[in-house]
């Protein structure tokens, strides 16, 4: 059985999360993903440290998240033999993928005016950090600042009153690689009926903007961001602390068509008779008393004698979990969220898997990230480069 992708092969000119991710997403769904790093490898296979990780050669598991199921080779593009093998590698794809600042691509030859003129079919997928218009689209650009942080997502999330939220390393980065794949896969439809290639651009800053398309289109009527727990814009619509220090948030977004039964699941009738919070626009104005109210009554019980309560009377729920929980979640493991997997020294890992799912898809064998370089004779033979020519290009450093 065909894997949706067979067939499509994808040049991967891209460091770090962002673009890799996609290339991802792209090898998981069956396409044939040539990953090109430096001679001295991707900068991400050393980054595990500073997230309590390994970062070895034969167990990287940042590296190995988003690229596993790719080819590798690794050729020194600074150098001129190096470049024209990255341009005639190119010629061989459908997609080159990159998150090589537009700048650098335009002094290198790899932008899409010179690229498609080369290659009129090919598709030709970035991403950017700002946009490739206005006064900072040259600035460098990581999920930490484009996406967090000028995206308003960092100052959104806080705490009202305290400070902007800390990041989560790499979600914008995840975010945008997906939809760049969605991207990437309409342009080859759009060729397959035109035979024309495509430029496909995807920016952590638009995707951040595009998340918060609700906060940021009401706050032009006076919706402000962030808000604080205890004065939350539903008060069941909020998060709640339990007896034994777990937490419940609560998504009852109907609350005059939900009360009556949230009432009975609390067994607090008395919210049905008191006019401050018997609607919703009594419970806004007297919110915070409310939160107050609630903020006892959940902690009258433990998070397992509370989530049956709510789940008997369909009331829309779900406990906060840390990562540690979702490591251990059934419901992931039912939908394999996340494999199970064995480096190469042998020590077994637990990755998540990319989100979208096809019924007809037939199952994989997991293949492990390459090794730097690992397939440079392969790919670059398949385009002509002889043994001799191999041996002389590694003796000049340009490839591994």
């Amino acid at each position: 059985m065909r894997t949706i992708m067979e067939g499509i092969r994808v040049v991967e000119f891209a460091n770090f999360i962002a673009a890799p991710s996609c290339g991802k997403n792209l090898a998981d769904w069956g396409a044939e993903v040539i990953k090109v790093e430096p001679v001295s490898g991707d900068i991400v296979r050393i980054m595990g440290t500073q997230y309590h990780s390994p970062a070895e050669a034969d167990e990287a598991p940042l590296f190995e998240l988003e690229n596993g199921m790719k080819k590798g080779v690794a050729i020194n593009t600074k150098d001129p033999e190096g470049k024209q093998l990255l341009i005639d590698l190119i010629g061989t794809a459908d997609v080159f993928l990159t998150n090589v600042r537009e700048r650098s691509l335009e002094k290198d030859g790899l932008d899409w005016k010179t690229l498609s003129a080369l290659y009129p079919k090919l598709i030709m997928a970035q991403v950017l950090g700002y946009g490739e218009k206005g006064p900072i689209k040259d600035r460098p650009a990581f999920d930490y600042t484009a996406y967090f942080a000028r995206g308003g997502i960092a100052w959104s999330m806080q705490e009202k009153g305290t400070s902007p939220s800390n990041t989560v390393a790499a979600l914008g980065d995840h975010y945008a690689g997906v939809q760049l794949a969605g991207g990437i896969a309409a342009a080859l439809y759009n060729r397959m009926r035109t035979g024309k290639g495509e430029r496909v651009t995807t920016s952590l800053f638009q995707t951040a903007i595009y998340g918060m398309g609700i906060m940021i289109t009401t706050a032009q009527y006076g919706n402000k961001m962030p808000i604080s727990r205890k004065k939350p814009n539903s008060p069941v619509a909020n998060f709640y602390e339990c007896a034994d220090g777990m937490w419940l948030q609560l998504a009852m977004l109907q609350y005059d068509k939900g009360l009556p039964n949230f009432a009975k699941a609390l067994e607090m009738p008395e919210l049905l008779e008191n006019p401050k919070f018997n609607n919703f626009k009594s419970a806004i104005d007297n919110v915070e008393e409310l939160v107050q109210i609630f903020d006892a009554k959940f902690k009258t019980k433990t998070r397992d004698e509370w989530e049956p309560i709510l789940e008997q009377a369909d009331i829309p729920y779900e406990r906060i979990q840390t990562c540690e929980d979702i490591l251990e979640d059934p419901q992931v493991w039912a939908n394999e969220y996340a494999i199970r997997m064995k480096y190469r020294n042998g020590h077994e890992g637990v990755l998540t898997t990319t989100p979208v799912h096809f019924e007809s898809m037939p199952e994989r064998d997991y293949q492990l990230s390459p090794k730097i370089g690992q397939d440079n004779d392969e790919i670059l033979g398949a385009i002509g480069v002889t043994e001799e020519k191999l041996a002389a290009l590694r003796e000049k450093k340009v490839i591994v």
